[in-house]
């Protein structure tokens, strides 16, 4: 979807008169993405979750305003356990019907979304996290969750591309034999859906060569990006519990940091994704860092979703969200003009 207030970046150049239609649905080019949180907060699997209390889809109000700051593309967080209660269960249908109007509510917007698993390669049963492939998760379950959610969507616009797993960590060696059956599960139902692949041990690109050098899926359609995050703290967790100068950060410290999956995507001809980085707003030097690291994504035609946008941010250091109708220092950078 080509977002006309900005010049775009991305996978490919716009297919031409001739291009087909499959063609013409996958083509990937957007300017700027977000992280819309919410749907994925407060799980337990202690209690029922309440709607509107414990967790929300993000209302129109949000989507208005980064469609109006030039976003083109949400990524939107869930629960596995919201939309499927049981494994090998029939989905939710009043939580997959928040989903679809988000989803419905972002196409009318100019906007595509990109529903994401937020389970960190695991499930909770008994109220037990317990990771995919051991305990009573079995990889099937895993498939038959992704092949369901592939068949909600079918031949859906407003869809981008639907996301394995956010974050999966500490996988015990299975991550990639889980990606791979959640892939082929899709593609028994749709040769056409663009699908996120995250790299084991949280994504991040920066130890992307040391944990995810083989992580090499096969797709018959080619519908295939890979995703990574960064954060650019001292230990890249995100949560910046230092100041600027005492995480050792410096301006093209970003750059520094995603370089290895750059690496990675050229060395095996891949496409690639940074769904998740985010800085602090009370400090301009992070600020030219995210903007010289927008600027390199931009030459190595990787698309981002910053995070993080979303009603219940409060007062969250890296949130996007404007507060008292003022932008957030961050909007400044995400909304530049970034070229290949």
């Amino acid at each position: 979807m080509v977002c006309s207030l900005t010049v775009i970046f991305g996978y490919a150049s716009a297919p031409g008169p001739a291009a087909n239609a499959q063609e013409q649905r996958h083509e990937r080019t957007f300017a700027r993405g977000i992280n819309l949180s919410g749907a994925e907060l407060n799980y337990t699997g202690r209690r029922p979750d309440r709607y509107g209390t414990d967790y929300v889809y993000p209302p129109v109000q949000e989507l208005d305003y980064y469609a109006g700051k030039g976003f083109s593309v949400v990524r939107l967080p869930y629960r596995w356990e919201r939309l499927q209660h049981s494994l090998f269960g029939e989905l939710d249908q009043t939580e997959l019907g928040r989903l679809k109007a988000l989803i419905d509510a972002a196409r009318a917007r100019g906007m595509r979304v990109i529903p994401e698993p937020h389970n960190f390669g695991r499930y909770v049963l008994d109220d037990r996290e317990i990771l995919i492939g051991t305990g009573g998760v079995s990889i099937e379950a895993f498939a038959d969750f992704c092949r369901r959610m592939a068949g909600a969507f079918a031949d859906n616009d407003g869809v981008y591309g639907q996301s394995l797993m956010n974050e999966p960590h500490d996988s015990q060696g299975l991550w990639k034999r889980t990606a791979q059956a959640g892939l082929n599960a899709i593609r028994s139902i749709d040769s056409k859906l663009l699908v996120l692949a995250p790299g084991d041990q949280w994504s991040g690109a920066w130890s992307w060569s040391q944990y995810n050098d083989d992580f090499v899926l096969e797709d018959p359609f080619k519908n295939l990006v890979y995703e990574a995050h960064q954060y650019f703290d001292r230990n890249g967790s995100g949560t910046y519990r230092e100041t600027y100068d005492a995480s050792g950060a410096y301006p093209d410290l970003g750059v520094a940091r995603l370089q290895p999956f750059a690496t990675w995507l050229r060395k095996y001809h891949a496409k690639g994704i940074l769904t998740e980085f985010g800085v602090p707003n009370d400090d301009p030097r992070w600020l030219e860092l995210t903007r010289r690291l927008l600027a390199y994504l931009a030459s190595e035609g990787i698309p981002w979703t910053y995070w993080a946008g979303g009603p219940w941010w409060g007062n969250y250091p890296l949130s996007a969200e404007p507060k008292n109708g003022v932008d957030a220092p961050i909007m400044a950078v995400l909304t530049k003009v970034y070229t290949r």
